[in-house]
Order: structure tokens, then C-alpha cells, then sequence
């Protein structure tokens, strides 16, 4: 697809188109008064950003342009917004930076905003602090443009404000789910020795389409917001690495943005994805990495997204209860991950460039942590529903121990917050090993840790 516009041109929609527990009052009131408006901003980099966090070849065309999505809720009890953006990760500083100033443009706190990323990898990681430690250092690799983070954050706010003004009742809310066919399949496939084979997203080997899907989680949920018999907006949430193909220097909103849009174009409703824990699901067994397999995987989504639609079960709109959660997660203790030795293969200029990269953001990860800086999940209660919001790359585990501990309710998941964490494993990943723990920021502790707060949030 041709770019749209310039590259940083906003599309701005009209309604149609362990630490302390912060938790948002609940009404009594029988309706809330709930209201809703939608944004859409493009936050394409231009030419030669680095993509991935500079680890793979920087943007040199366009074939889709990349979009922050989200809507703005307002009751008489506050103001919440989800946002979703076509980047692979915002990380530390730089996801602060785009939550504060969600915020201040939706006037509401940071905690009441959830900012999470679909993780395609033609686009952006962005990690502010990071970029600052290359920049002290000499002929270091980029990581990120700051200047361009800062313009397109400003951009974004100027969307979110804009749709705080042209905001529209909702009557009603709706949830659907269907299961997707064909899509996700665990990257840890276990051997008969009982070792990890990974199966990354794109495998042109037989053994990784012969391999069974593994533990996934097959169900596309589906948020919907009604004014009457009207649809305002549809929220999908589904867990897979978002990849087909990547590493050619051309932005894409890879398979979900293609039904993402598909479907807002058909239905003239506005659509928003979000991406689960997909930390160890990828689309490896069904996808070998040919241009054709973006088109089909697109297509399976789709149809999961129109017949999620749908199959709605509707009811009357009642107050939001919103939960936040700061959570300290403890860092790795092995000497790789000691500040002492990122800051020296940072320094040295006969480094490769990955390993620069690497250093650079893992130091900003190691220094985040000892300024005491903790993680925030946070969850949105509405009636029956609860949708929570996670950092990191979580593991699938974390999704279906949610859905267990709140059996009765309709729990959707939404992963990839604030990405400094990097992959949130098991602490069983951590014995078999694979690809994940041996790349994760976080000790293996961080499971019961990360447990504790979805039991918190989803509780009554």
C-alpha cells in the first residue's frame, strides 16, 4: 500500500469513522453515564528509522503506514484510555513519555492509561534511555530517533484531545469470541529428550508445520461498544507474534492491521487490536515465510473478527472500575546482566552493533531497577468484563491463569506495555531453556510475582 500522507499526518476520527493497588471507584448508579470517542494517528518512522531497535535493516519504503489506535471512556467517575500502537516495543522512558502525554491530552492520570503495542518488527523499538547511553558513547549504532518519538507523542496527544471533543454516549456494551484456525502455534515445541526447539514465526522446515500447535490460546475476543443499536467501536484481542515476514526495511502492519482495517472499511465501525501474550506464540507452523502467507494469515483473522461480530451477547453500559497495580520485578542476577559488563561491551568500539544495541538496552533496563522504578499492569472492570493490561512480552501462561481466575467473567488480554521487562517466562522456561529465558531481563520469581497481581486486579 502507497503511504498515506506525510509521514507524521494525524487522522483524527470522528465517534464513527508489590506496591500499592490504585483502584477507580465504582458507582452504584444502575448506568454510568458512559461515553466514548475513538482516534487513530499515524505514527509511521520515515526513512532510514531504524526498525526493531536497530537490530534489523532501517525503513527504506512503505508498504503500510503504522497507526496509534485507541479510544478515550469518560463516566461520571473519570476518564480511561486503551491505545494500541503498530510499533514493536515502547520501552522505560519512552513508554512513560506517550502514557504521560496520553494523559495530560485526555485529562486523566497516567495510571488510568494503558498503552500497549502490537509488536510488529518492521517498526519501531524504542527505548529513550537506551538511545541516550549510545549517545554518550562514540560511533555507537542507533537505536531510535528521540526527535522523532518526541514530534509523533505530541501528534498522538493532539488526536487523543481531539477525540475527548467529539465523545458520543454508550448504551450498551457487547463481547464476543470465536476461535481462529490456523495461526498461532507455540514457539517452545518439546522434544521426546524433553529439550526446547523453537519455532520461530516464520520456519521453512517441514518439522515446524508437522509439530503439533502446542499450548496456545485459540480464542479472538472481541470488546464492542453500542450507542443503541449503533456500533461505536470494536476492541479484538488475540495472542500471536504478529509476523509473517520482516527484516526488509518496509513498514507494515503485518496480518492483524491488514483485517484490523479490512474489517473497519467493511463495517464503517472503528476497529482497535490488540495483541496477548504472545511472548512464546508465534505463527511458525503455519507460516514459511513466503510474501503470499501475510494474505492468508490476514484472511484467518478476518473472518475470525467478522464472525466474532457477529455472534455479540449485548448489555446495558454500567460503571467503570479501573485497577492499577506497581509491581518490582526483580532483574537477573547472572554476570552478563551486571551494569559492570553492559557498560563495557557499550564502550567498546570493536563490539558488534548488535551487541552495542543489546547492551545499551539492557543497561537502561539494569538502571531503571535500581532507581527503584516499578511496572505498572492495570485492569478495566466494566459489568462482567475485565480487561487487563500487562507489560512485557508475557508468556501465554499469564493469559489463561487469568481466564481460570475469573472463570465467570469475560477476560481479555492485552500484552506488551511497557516493554523494559522483555519476556515475562515461567519459572519452569527457566529450567528447560529455549530461546526466552536465555534473553529475558527478569528472574525467574517474576511468575508468582506477575500472578499475584492479575489475582488482585481481577478480584472483586
Amino acid at each position: 500500500m502507497r503511504r498515506l500522507g506525510k509521514v507524521m499526518a494525524c487522522i483524527l476520527l470522528g465517534p464513527l469513522s508489590g506496591c500499592a493497588m490504585h483502584v477507580g471507584r465504582a458507582s452504584d448508579r444502575p448506568n454510568a453515564g458512559l461515553r466514548i470517542g475513538v482516534f487513530a494517528c499515524d505514527v509511521t518512522p520515515p526513512l532510514g528509522h531504524p526498525l526493531c531497535g536497530g537490530w534489523i535493516k532501517p525503513v527504506i519504503g512503505f508498504d503500510d503506514p503504522e497507526l496509534a489506535k485507541g479510544v478515550v471512556l469518560r463516566d461520571a467517575e473519570g476518564t480511561y484510555v486503551l491505545c494500541t500502537v503498530d510499533w514493536c516495543e515502547l520501552r522505560n522512558d519512552a513508554y512513560d513519555l506517550v502514557r504521560d502525554r496520553i494523559a495530560r491530552a485526555a485529562g486523566t492520570s497516567p495510571s488510568r492509561v494503558a498503552v500497549q503495542c502490537v509488536h510488529q518488527h518492521n517498526a519501531p523499538l524504542t527505548d529513550s534511555g537506551a538511545q541516550r547511553l549510545l549517545d554518550a558513547e562514540e560511533n555507537a549504532p542507533v537505536h531510535a530517533d528521540l526527535t522523532f518519538l518526541d514530534a509523533v507523542t505530541d501528534r498522538l496527544a493532539v488526536a487523543v484531545g481531539e477525540a475527548t471533543r467529539r465523545m458520543v454516549r454508550v448504551t450498551h456494551v457487547g463481547t464476543s469470541r470465536v476461535k481462529v484456525e490456523r495461526v498461532a502455534s507455540s514457539r517452545r515445541v518439546r522434544q521426546p529428550d524433553g529439550s526446547i526447539r523453537v519455532r520461530w514465526s516464520s520456519v521453512k522446515e517441514p518439522w515446524a508445520a508437522e509439530a503439533p500447535e502446542g499450548k496456545i490460546d485459540p480464542w479472538l475476543r472481541t470488546l464492542s461498544f453500542f450507542d443503541g443499536d449503533r456500533a461505536l467501536a470494536y476492541l479484538h484481542y488475540y495472542a500471536t507474534h504478529p509476523q509473517s515476514y520482516y527484516g526488509d526495511g518496509r513498514t507494515t502492519w503485518d496480518f492483524p492491521g491488514i483485517a484490523r482495517e479490512r474489517l473497519e472499511k467493511e463495517t464503517g465501525v472503528f476497529s482497535v487490536y490488540f495483541t496477548g501474550c504472545a511472548g512464546d506464540i508465534t505463527a511458525g507452523k503455519y507460516n514459511d515465510g513466503a510474501p503470499a502467507r501475510r494474505q492468508e494469515l490476514a484472511d484467518r483473522i478476518g473472518d475470525a473478527m467478522r464472525r466474532s461480530i457477529a455472534s455479540v451477547t449485548r448489555e446495558p453500559v454500567g460503571p467503570i472500575n479501573w485497577r492499577s497495580r506497581s509491581v518490582r520485578f526483580p532483574p537477573r542476577t547472572e554476570p552478563k546482566f551486571q551494569a559492570e559488563h553492559q557498560r563495557k561491551v557499550l564502550a567498546d568500539p570493536q563490539a558488534g552493533e548488535r551487541e552495542r544495541l543489546g547492551a545499551a538496552v539492557d543497561l537502561a533496563w539494569t538502571l531503571r531497577v535500581a532507581a527503584d522504578r516499578p511496572i505498572e499492569l492495570s485492569c478495566l472492570a466494566l459489568g462482567s468484563i475485565r480487561v487487563l493490561h500487562l507489560p512485557g512480552e508475557p508468556f501465554i501462561d499469564y493469559q489463561l491463569f487469568a481466564q481460570k481466575a475469573a472463570a465467570d467473567k469475560f477476560v481479555a488480554v492485552a500484552g506488551y506495555g511497557d516493554g523494559g521487562t522483555g519476556y515475562i517466562c515461567t519459572e519452569r522456561a527457566y529450567a528447560e531453556g529455549g530461546y526466552e529465558p536465555t534473553a529475558s531481563l527478569l528472574a525467574p520469581p517474576s511468575e508468582h510475582l506477575m500472578n499475584r497481581a492479575i489475582t488482585e486486579l481481577l478480584d472483586e
